[in-house]
């Protein structure tokens, strides 16, 4: 099956020791990782996974955004860019090889980051009450199962968030990690329906895993960053596509 949630855990998850970072208690984080190592996993779609552990059962829904300004259904800017150079790809005759130096453009900016995962949390919560019933429906729970919301959330801004803080001559780069965003933790406080946020984010080579307890939102906002009041790093990421022919098998392989 096709499932983001899936590949996304695949990505985030895929390595021998996997550093998960959270404040507080830690209750909720490591009921997550019982969830996550001795639950049986079912994949679908709304929600996109179910985690079901005794007579628990831990929903999880994934989504994903970026610090691109979204004008319509079609998605963000970076993810037409990125469209339109796979479609540029696509059209090189396949009898020839191919070459495509381009660049994805558009304008990050932190104002983008923050209406985004504004606008993904706000169309998956009210779809909550959707995944329950559809779960009564398969018969995977029922009215005496314990069940937990989890939003699986993903920051795919191609190289990543990253802000500036001035300190007089010296300058200190942070990335922008959604445990510690002031305003999505607001949003999270109001929204009792989601009792965890799994967060993830890249910049560079470096992985950012963040499990939030929505029980200990208040200690997460005393820890959280002003990031509006930072420089936001624009960057113009670069992009090198080739498509290239094997004629011994005349099998045709891009990237």
């Amino acid at each position: 099956m096709d499932n983001e949630a899936l590949k996304t855990f695949i990505d985030y998850f895929n390595d021998d020791v996997n550093q998960v970072s959270y404040l507080g208690s830690g209750i909720g984080a490591k009921e997550f990782a019982d969830y996550f190592q001795n639950g049986e996993f079912y994949l679908g779609d709304e929600p996109d996974m179910l985690i079901i552990k005794d007579n628990t059962a831990l929903i999880t829904e994934h989504f994903e955004f970026d610090c691109y300004h979204v004008r319509n259904k079609k998605g963000s800017q970076s993810r037409r860019e990125q469209f339109r150079i796979h479609t540029h790809l696509d059209n090189i005759p396949l009898t020839n090889s191919g070459v495509i130096h381009d660049q994805i453009n558009g304008t990050p900016s932190y104002i983008n980051y923050v209406q985004n995962v504004s606008r993904g949390f706000n169309k998956h919560y009210t779809k909550i009450n959707n995944y329950k019933t559809n779960l009564k429906n398969y018969g995977l729970i029922n009215n005496n199962t314990q069940v937990k919301v989890m939003f699986f959330i993903e920051d795919t801004s191609p190289l990543g968030s990253l802000a500036v803080e001035r300190c007089g001559p010296e300058s200190k780069a942070n990335p922008i990690i959604l445990a510690k965003c002031q305003e999505f933790l607001v949003q999270l406080r109001n929204s009792p329906e989601v009792h965890y946020v799994l967060a993830c984010s890249s910049v560079g080579s470096c992985k950012y895993i963040w499990f939030i307890d929505r029980n200990e939102i208040e200690l997460y906002y005393q820890h959280s960053i002003d990031y509006g009041r930072m420089d936001f790093v624009k960057f113009t990421p670069q992009v090198v596509s080739f498509r290239f022919m094997i004629q011994d098998n005349e099998t045709e392989t891009s990237n």
